[in-house]
């Protein structure tokens, strides 16, 4: 009987040194208050990447415009197709003069190299044609 009385106390005094105003989930009184409360955003911010900048700063066009210019920056290079998905970029790339196929090779290399440095969020694939 003791036993009983002792386990009885032990599980009353616990319970009432829990403290329910911190738990997960607990809404208080200012809570439901400031629900209704619209907090103004800063009209003006310094994320060059922010949504409203879309197509100014960043983007598709903007990543293909400068693998573009990148590639361009090697001599004799024209750009014939650009594709783009996801994380992947796939560079079509024409030259003027004729290339031997291990010259060819290390051509590719570098030109993706060349992008790589350009838009580093791409993994890029090269194909020489000419």
């Amino acid at each position: 009987m003791l036993r009983l009385l002792l386990t009885i106390g032990l599980i009353l005094l616990t319970a009432g040194c829990y403290n329910t105003n911190e738990m997960q989930g607990h809404t208080n009184r200012q809570d439901i208050m400031d629900m209704g409360v619209q907090k103004e955003p800063s009209p003006t911010t310094d994320n060059p990447r922010s949504i409203e900048r879309v197509g100014d700063t960043w983007g598709l066009k903007q990543d293909r415009d400068q693998i573009r210019n990148a590639a361009h920056t090697v001599p004799g290079v024209h750009v014939q197709r650009i594709i783009m998905e996801n994380n992947h970029a796939w560079v079509t790339v024409s030259t003027d003069k004729k290339l031997a196929d291990d010259e060819k090779e290390q051509w590719t290399k570098d030109m993706a190299k060349t992008i790589r440095d350009a838009v580093p969020g791409y993994d890029v694939t090269v194909k020489t044609e000419g």
